[in-house]
């Protein structure tokens, strides 16, 4: 049996449930609790007979006064301009025309007053008299195009002239608060079909069908953009730049084209999908170059509504004592990568609740291949997103910190998965992240709890001001002789020789030259094979450092350079080792590296290379510059034959291991 919509019981909900509240402004609940602390300290002097005494008196006195000023000092941060404020249709024609039209197609015969919102939302009412009025987000205004703002207006604005209060209260508490209570889902039910069916027949069924789809992807990407770059630092107070920024993703970095829609409220896919077989949720644009009524936003009306926005981010904990309007696009790039941090740590938490178990950035990337990424409880989850995929978006903040731990810094603060390296590549996150999960190599270490020196960070700043200063090759020499101080780390000084050449070598003869052998280990443990070795390296504080640490070695270290190496070696040796030398040249240089390894190798000789490994055209972490597979088959050059290429992958790493002959 329905339950009768009346009057009283949508009251009764209103007052049991709280909601009144939202309608008292803060000033007004400062009052009632002053009035209702000091009363009950009155009251308790007179009901115990204390008021005789002087002292007594006094005591309670400073007591509740305390009270009262530890309550005032908790709400004052509360305070916000709880009232949306009158939008002059005077300044604005196209609008006025625009809402005066909707007020005529709705049976109404005056112009509505115009409220603005922080939110993306559109609501209709009436005043005591009968005038209409609207309350229009802004987001709206600036991003829906005039026939999609249209359609929502007529909407609410039939909804005003048709319901009365209860059953706007009760459609609004179902969709909003309570869309588990049945009873009262189907109380409005019959309310939201005929308020529909009625605005279908105003302004046609297919202009229908995208103003509300368009309602619900604009409000899906204006809550990310809140929650992804004002939520964080809503406690300084009020974000200036909340609207600017907002349709500066769209205009300029196409946030329509791949946000996903807010999820319909119940009810409302049967009226967004009557006429088309799209669902609503696909993450297609509907407005991909957006025309709002309104280009540009009063600074006033935004930093108004922006402190609106960071007071609901913030919920009823208000804003810090000394909270100031802000803009985000002036906060260092420190704290948004305090940010960063912060996003991967609540994604490691929800990956070791899901395991069960201490999570690593490792077993997040696990997650994801295997498509469990969705399984994730962060905040991230419930919020619509312009990320791909769930594993897209739990892999984000990974990569970020590890990125940004290298030196990489975002170009603008608002498009925050682009990042430039010290060396100026670019790294899209999402295609970085998209590419783990599939399971393929990304080319950048994550590692455990990742704490602690990036060993890769000297490197990174040393070849960036080498290369600054037109020096492609000087900065291994400073890197060695800053390593010796101690004031950086040589990322691939493993004090072992490098595992691939351990498993492929085997006993010899003859001569054997090791490339860029940096501080000896791989040169020594050639040596140890029965090979005559020569090393040699472009740093003459590297080649120092590996005769002090291999003292009494028979490898004969001298410095050279392999751009400009001594004629002698030309097609002298039977073995010849190349590991990593190359992918540390920039990549310009690869081409004249790699003749110069190729030509060090004699008659009946082999050539062994082991490096990192990318795809064509795929993201570079430089240095180093992993080698390519075209650059890889470049060795086969000068008369040199392939052997055996391995295309070795763990998941986190692509290395290869290759081998080339020249015939005898």
């Amino acid at each position: 049996m329905a339950v009768r919509l009346s009057r009283w019981r949508v009251l009764w909900i209103l007052l049991t449930r709280n909601f009144l509240s939202c309608f008292l402004p803060e000033w007004g609940k400062i009052l009632i609790g002053l009035v209702a602390i000091l009363g009950f300290g009155a009251g308790l002097l007179l009901a115990s007979g204390a008021s005789r005494s002087f002292e007594a008196v006094l005591i309670v006195a400073a007591a509740f006064g305390a009270c009262a000023f530890a309550f005032v000092a908790d709400r004052w941060r509360r305070r916000f301009p709880w009232r949306c404020p009158v939008l002059s249709l005077d300044d604005q024609p196209r609008l006025r025309e625009l809402v005066a039209d909707a007020a005529r197609l709705a049976g109404f015969d005056t112009v509505p007053r115009v409220h603005v919102s922080a939110w993306a939302e559109v609501r209709g009412g009436r005043a005591k008299r009968g005038r209409p009025s609207l309350l229009v987000g802004l987001p709206l205004l600036l991003a829906a195009d005039e026939a999609e703002l249209h359609t929502l207006m007529v909407r609410e604005l039939l909804a005003a002239r048709r319901w009365r209060w209860h059953e706007q209260w009760a459609v609004h508490l179902f969709v909003a608060h309570h869309p588990d209570w049945s009873w009262l889902g189907e109380a409005s039910a019959s309310l939201r079909k005929a308020l529909w069916t009625e605005t279908r027949s105003l302004v046609g069924s297919e202009r229908f069908t995208v103003g509300m789809r368009a309602e619900l992807l604009l409000a899906g990407a204006f809550g990310w953009h809140v929650n992804r770059y004002a939520g964080p630092f809503s406690g300084r107070g009020g974000a200036l730049d909340v609207y600017e920024s907002f349709l500066w993703k769209i205009q300029r970095d196409g946030l329509l084209t791949r946000a996903k829609p807010e999820p319909p409220p119940p009810g409302m896919i049967e009226a967004v999908d009557r006429d088309t077989a799209q669902p609503v949720a696909d993450g297609v644009a509907l407005v991909p170059v957006p025309s709002g009524v309104m280009s540009k936003v009063h600074p006033k009306l935004a930093a108004r509504l922006g402190k609106v926005i960071s007071h609901k981010v913030l919920g009823r904990g208000g804003f810090a004592l000394g909270a100031r309007p802000y803009r985000m696009e002036d906060i260092p790039a420190e704290e948004w990568a305090q940010v960063g941090e912060y996003q991967r740590e609540l994604v490691i938490e929800a990956a070791t609740k899901l395991l069960g178990r201490q999570a690593t950035d490792l077993d997040v990337v696990g997650l994801a291949v295997a498509g469990r990424a969705g399984e994730l409880e962060w905040w991230h989850k419930d919020h619509p997103c312009p990320h791909p995929t769930p594993g897209v978006c739990a892999l984000l903040p990974l990569f970020d910190v590890a990125l940004r731990r290298k030196g990489y810094v975002h170009e603008h603060t608002f498009a925050q998965r682009e990042l430039i390296g010290p060396l100026g590549d670019r790294i899209n996150l999402v295609e970085l992240a998209a590419k783990a999960e599939r399971g393929e190599p990304y080319g950048i270490l994550l590692g455990g709890l990742m704490t602690g020196r990036d060993p890769d960070a000297d490197a990174i700043r040393l070849a960036a001001e080498s290369l600054a200063e037109g020096d492609a090759t000087g900065w291994f020499e400073r890197l060695y002789a800053e390593s010796a101080s101690g004031d950086a780390i040589v990322p691939w000084d493993s004090r072992s020789p490098h595992y691939l050449l351990v498993e492929w070598a085997r006993a010899g003869e003859g001569r054997a030259l090791v490339v860029g052998a940096g501080l000896g280990d791989d040169a020594e443990h050639v040596a140890g094979l029965g090979y005559e070795t020569v090393a040699f390296d472009v740093s003459e504080s590297a080649v120092r450092l590996a005769q002090e640490r291999f003292p009494a070695s028979e490898v004969r270290y001298q410095v050279a350079d392999l751009l400009e190496p001594p004629a002698e070696w030309r097609q002298a040796f039977d073995l010849v080792v190349e590991i990593m030398t190359v992918q540390a040249l920039p990549e310009p240089l690869h081409p004249r590296a790699i003749a110069a390894v190729a030509d060090f190798v004699r008659p009946g000789g082999t050539l062994l290379v082991i490096a990192s490994g990318r795809e064509e055209g795929g993201p570079v972490f430089a240095p180093p510059w992993p080698l390519t597979p075209s650059e890889i088959a470049a060795f086969a050059a000068g008369g040199l034959e392939t052997g055996k290429v391995e295309d070795l992958r763990d998941g986190e790493r692509h290395r290869w291991r290759a081998t080339f002959h020249r015939p005898a």
